[in-house]
């Protein structure tokens, strides 16, 4: 095979399946004329998408000729801002003819023109998709819901308003009653405001759905005048709460009579009770005991003008025997000057290499982007997030997920006394050269008078970086780097080890590290260095996805 043009036309049709189709005929329309007739071929899927640079720039010149003369092959349309209304006012006259059509993504479009192109679209055989974003002032959105609930195949619908957060929407729907006709949604992503009584509205129309996301509900002073509705189907359920307490969450949960699996949640309300965790667990074991995956992220605001309110209760029941039989792990995490804390399921991280049954009791990670949010809350220090989050939980893991001074290094461990694990990113130095011993020596003693046992370093690229790890990796059982190649690795694997094997007091005994990609015989590799430059003796060495261990006695 020495050109394009032996391949077979089956494979150019796999080809084209992974390109947009303004791309597709820019590239291969003027070549031959085998290409022109396997681009005119009926086998040949065209997927219009502007969205991205080089699409928008070919858009002008090709979008009408591919909606006049493709229509048959056109199975979906996504198109952005200005672009939507040239693509509507094209097809709308014709629609019937693009009997391929599955999927509609139309973002910046008006109500008029969105209205009487759902009547329209109802006449197509394979449609199934429709995800829009409406440019209105219209506060009623009757006329878009109710012709698109009767699109008789429509299995995935995302509606969003070009203000998301408009509190003002309006249903003028009926509840739907067992005799009217039901919709084929599966998929309901409501990605706008509306009452509580509107969104059971809604729900009526959709007994057939098995995700379901909506935010901001409004008006919820009624909602026990609300009906309980039935959503067997229903397995997957997302929130976004800012409006709703959690006496309010479990009285809508409990309106729905549910068979969930999966439930996530963004909760921005200042109502400490969801971090209750002996709360959720009676609510879940209740309510919903068959629930198997917990995505759960509650942020706490801080702001100068603000008392930013703490948890009263007891500390670390989010360890308790509940939480850890279905592995849903708690975190804390601070960024932009606000702390969110989250619960997700479990992941097996690098430090958990050959760890004990029980390592999950002592799970709980916090994660420092910001290391001065003072820069965005003046009157906030990292100090007030770590004391906030203790009161919640003990942290056993530390990961520093940016630049930080040894300075504040310290100053943040003396106050997390709990820490066994210690992630960092980069540090900053006075001299990118060498570590002056005032800069070392409180966290050198403090290294070595705590209980350390497991380092990872992701940025080591200064010479003072080499020093620091040669000072403080005799104090921890596992020390992890992140590595770009294998000189990188060889380099750390010669320096390390032979500092090991010249200190008798030295606590290091499993080595790791992490790289994008590694060949197959990493191991080999690595067996090698040791043996020839007799670095150690007994040893073993293991490979676990993008991660090597090196273990020694």
């Amino acid at each position: 095979m020495t050109t394009i043009e032996h391949l077979s036309n089956e494979i150019f049709y796999e080809i084209f399946e992974y390109f947009d189709a303004y791309v597709i005929f820019n590239g291969f329309s003027n070549l031959n004329e085998r290409f022109q007739l396997l681009l005119n071929s009926s086998l040949t899927r065209l997927k219009l998408d502007d969205n991205y640079p080089q699409s928008k720039e070919l858009f002008l010149n090709n979008y009408k000729e591919l909606l006049r003369n493709h229509h048959l092959q056109i199975l979906s349309i996504h198109s952005f801002d200005e672009n939507t209304t040239k693509i509507i006012s094209t097809i709308k006259s014709n629609l019937s003819l693009f009997q391929s059509l599955q999927s509609l993504i139309l973002y910046s479009i008006k109500s008029d023109i969105l209205s009487s192109l759902i009547h329209q679209l109802a006449s197509l055989p394979n449609f199934y998709s429709l995800t829009i974003d409406l440019c209105t002032e219209d506060q009623d959105h009757t006329n878009i819901y109710q012709p698109t609930f009767n699109l008789p195949k429509l299995k995935y619908l995302k509606y969003r308003t070009c203000d998301n957060e408009d509190i003002d929407i309006v249903i003028s729907l009926p509840i739907a009653t067992t005799d009217q006709l039901k919709t084929s949604i599966e998929y309901f992503i409501m990605d706008h405001g509306c009452s509580m009584k509107d969104l059971f509205t809604l729900l009526s129309y959709t007994p057939n759905v098995r995700y379901l996301k909506f935010l901001n509900l409004i008006d919820i002073d009624n909602l026990n005048t609300i009906e309980p509705i039935k959503l067997i189907n229903l397995t997957k359920l997302s929130l976004e709460i800012y409006e709703m307490t959690f006496d309010e969450f479990e009285i809508l949960i409990k309106k729905m009579v549910l068979n969930l699996k999966i439930l996530s949640l963004d909760i921005r309300h200042e109502d400490m009770s969801y971090l209750n965790a002996k709360r959720w667990e009676d609510f879940l074991q209740e309510n919903l005991s068959q629930l198997e995956k917990l995505y759960f992220k509650k942020t706490v605001h801080f702001s100068d003008d603000y008392e930013t309110p703490m948890y009263l209760g007891e500390q670390n029941e989010f360890s308790s025997t509940f939480w850890l039989e279905r592995r849903w792990i708690f975190k804390v995490e601070n960024d932009s000057g606000h702390l969110v804390y989250s619960i997700q399921p479990y992941k097996k991280k690098w430090f958990e290499y050959n760890s004990k049954s029980n390592q999950l009791l002592k799970s709980v990670e916090f994660e420092i982007v910001d290391v001065s949010p003072e820069h965005c809350v003046k009157s906030i220090h990292i100090s007030d997030h770590i004391y906030h989050a203790l009161t919640i939980t003990q942290i056993y893991h530390l990961q520093i997920s940016t630049i930080i001074s040894l300075e504040n290094l310290y100053k943040i461990l003396l106050l997390l006394p709990d820490i066994e694990t210690l992630s960092l990113f980069r540090l900053l130095f006075t001299n990118s050269t060498s570590i002056t011993d005032e800069e070392l020596q409180p966290l050198f003693l403090l290294f070595r008078e705590n209980h350390f046992q497991k380092l990872s370093f992701s940025d080591v690229y200064q010479v003072a970086d080499v020093h620091f790890l040669m000072l403080i990796c005799f104090h921890v059982n596992h020390l992890h780097l992140h590595c770009n190649d294998y000189n990188h690795v060889e380099s750390f694997v010669g320096l390390i080890l032979s500092h090991v094997r010249s200190r008798t007091d030295s606590k290091l005994r499993l080595l790791s590290f992490t790289m994008l990609k590694f060949a197959n015989d990493m191991i080999e590799f690595l067996t090698k260095i040791i043996k020839e430059n007799k670095l150690l003796n007994d040893f073993i060495i293991e490979q676990i996805n993008n991660d090597v261990y090196i273990k020694w006695t």
